[in-house]
């Protein structure tokens, strides 16, 4: 005795019936759309999932009664076009919640539909990963002026990026269009400038029945602003600004030096000599000005902090310790190398942010560095708290290698290997294509075209019609094993 099964398992979302206006439809003048489904269905972020092309101003709409969806348009459609209402995955049986995918209805106001479609391929620079939210557009235009168009207005046509980057529009009237990708975080299908990423095409297209085309996704640069500047810790001056900092040049009193560093967007500065009271010091960076008043009882002691980022000694290589404020001197004497507990041979100089350790090191050793308490002096007096750190080294059958052979026909690039989106180690143009002393683990490889060879990435300008340098990932993860060199052939324009 048992209860009955109920039959199998719906596995099946729900099956269009028919629709007003009919799937295809011409001359059509309505403004109420119904789809009717062969069963139950709900509605899953409905809103945000149907996507109409060419986009309308007013929010329709939306309402269900039965198997029946209805659409309430707030706005007469445009004469002699053809309408898209993609579902995306809006709507799933309303007992399994199996989704109806892929679903469009297609109808014109006009005589016949457009037929003609594009296609094409969206990449990501210089990170691998596209957003989640990519429209690709397309404007009507008799000329490539780059103006505000995109910023104000809709697309003619769009689509959203699939998954990889892959992309297609359908039913494209004929006409010549500008040919655009943004990431729309505010859903308002338009581009709200350096927030979002962009993508365009950099001439007008005339498309056909097999146009494809390639976009490269970026973040433009955006305008220079100071977000915060103050003076307080460590005897520190802090500007923090929007983007990343290239250069600077210093203006105060002749009587104060300093010592600076840049680290991405932040601009960090020491003085080694100053006032008894305040002084003014300025700092230029780009065609920016900013001042900040600087009054000495408001700096504070604070000690001083050591960090390591290179844990693993490659053959000869330093062993090197960072420093968050300058070094102005150092106490050997206080400064300890040992393994296995055995005492070991140094010699170190330091740079105005960096210790630096050579040593003989052997295969498969342990290193411990204790620095005691005051053996790295800085400015205002301050200085370190008692700090032990480690390195390590590796039998050369324990580690890896990588051997690339590029097939390129350009000497502008450089080339990176990256662990967790963290660079590892770089190739300049010129040097041998290989990755040596590696620990086993999986990696990625990525290209950079350096076309202006700053050594750099850089950004497009949209204005201007300046595209990014494109960065071109190995479509593989790269294993790496332990007494093992792995040789690739790396085609970028595969």
């Amino acid at each position: 005795m048992q209860k009955p099964s109920g039959g199998a398992k719906d596995t099946h979302p729900p099956v269009v019936v028919s629709s007003s206006p009919n799937q295809g439809a011409t001359n059509v003048n309505t403004s109420r759309i119904e789809i009717h489904f062969d069963e139950f269905f709900k509605l899953k972020n409905f809103q945000n999932e149907l996507l109409i092309s060419p986009p309308l101003d007013e929010t329709p709409l939306i309402s269900q009664k039965g198997k029946s969806l209805f659409i309430e348009l707030k706005e007469e459609l445009n004469p002699n076009s053809t309408y898209t209402f993609n579902f995306g995955k809006g709507i799933a049986d309303y007992h399994e919640g199996n989704i109806l995918k892929d679903y469009s209805l297609v109808f014109s106001t006009g005589n016949e539909l457009d037929s003609l479609s594009l296609s094409g391929q969206l990449y990501s620079c210089p990170l691998a990963t596209l957003p989640e939210e990519v429209i690709i557009g397309i404007y009507q235009k008799d000329s490539l002026l780059r103006d505000s168009t995109i910023y104000q207005q809709k697309p003619d046509y769009f689509t959203l990026a699939k998954e990889k980057g892959a992309f297609q529009i359908k039913h494209i009237r004929t006409g010549t269009f500008e040919l655009i990708a943004f990431e729309d975080l505010n859903a308002n299908y338009q581009y709200d400038g350096a927030t979002e990423q962009i993508a365009f095409y950099d001439s007008l297209i005339t498309i056909s029945d097999s146009s494809e085309f390639e976009l490269w996704l970026f973040q433009e640069k955006t305008e220079l602003k100071l977000l915060e500047s103050k003076a307080n810790e460590n005897g520190r001056i802090h500007w923090a600004y929007n983007q990343t900092i290239d250069s600077v040049n210093f203006n105060s009193d002749s009587e104060i030096k300093f010592l600076h560093t840049i680290k991405q967007d932040s601009l960090l500065v020491w003085p080694l000599i100053y006032p008894t009271d305040s002084f003014y010091i300025c700092s230029e960076v780009a065609t920016r000005l900013d001042s900040v008043l600087v009054k000495t009882d408001s700096l504070h002691k604070q000690k001083l902090n050591l960090s390591s980022n290179n844990q693993f000694l490659k053959e000869s290589a330093s062993f090197k310790i960072q420093s968050d404020a300058p070094i102005l001197a150092i106490d050997t004497s206080r400064i300890h190398l040992i393994s296995d507990s055995i005492p070991i041979d140094y010699s170190v100089r330091y740079t105005d942010f960096e210790l630096i350790f050579d040593f003989i090191h052997n295969e498969n050793q342990t290193f411990h560095l204790i620095l005691s308490e005051g053996a790295v002096l800085s400015t205002y007096e301050n200085y370190n708290d008692s700090i032990n750190l480690s390195a390590y080294s590796k039998d050369e059958s324990a580690l890896a290698a990588l051997k690339i052979n590029l097939l390129l026909k350009t000497d502008d690039y450089f080339i990176e290997i990256l662990k967790e989106e963290k660079v590892i180690d770089r190739i300049e143009t010129g040097e041998e294509l290989i990755f040596k002393e590696l620990l086993p683990s999986k990696y990625q490889l990525r290209l950079t075209l350096d076309s202006n060879n700053d050594g750099k990435w850089t950004a497009g300008d949209y204005f201007e019609n300046s595209q990014a340098e494109k960065v071109i990932y190995y479509t593989e993860e790269l294993k790496l094993r332990a007494n093992w060199e792995l040789e690739i052939d790396f085609n970028p324009i595969d």
